[in-house]
């Protein structure tokens, strides 16, 4: 599937540089990389940042932040949501005796 117009691997067009969650441009890229300026912060934890740059394969933004990084710009490259959810893994333990079944969500086995 191509890409729209709105990938670029570099996003410092004359867009007004607006600031969101850092959940929100993961959401508003999906499946792509996304390198944010950092403009906030809880607890040594970014919560909010400024777009610099987006990108399919994270190499093609490697000069644009370390360019940002020699400038002492605090930088974060996250990627974005799927777009499609996929499948989860179900791990049975029943042999160890403690659990049923576990299943993996979000990064995390729940029961």
């Amino acid at each position: 599937m191509q890409r729209g117009s709105q990938r670029s691997n570099h996003s410092k067009d004359a867009q007004p540089r607006a600031e969101q969650s850092i959940q929100a441009w993961e959401a508003q890229y999906p499946e792509a990389w996304t390198l944010l300026e950092i403009t906030a912060e809880d607890e040594g934890e970014p919560t909010r940042g400024v777009l610099i740059a987006t990108a399919d394969d994270p190499n093609e933004i490697q000069t644009v932040w370390k360019s940002d990084r020699n400038r002492g710009v605090l930088t974060m490259l996250t990627y974005g949501c799927r777009r499609e959810p996929h499948p989860e893994v179900v791990v049975n333990a029943t042999s160890l005796g403690v659990f049923a079944s576990l299943h993996l969500q979000g990064g995390q086995f729940v029961l």
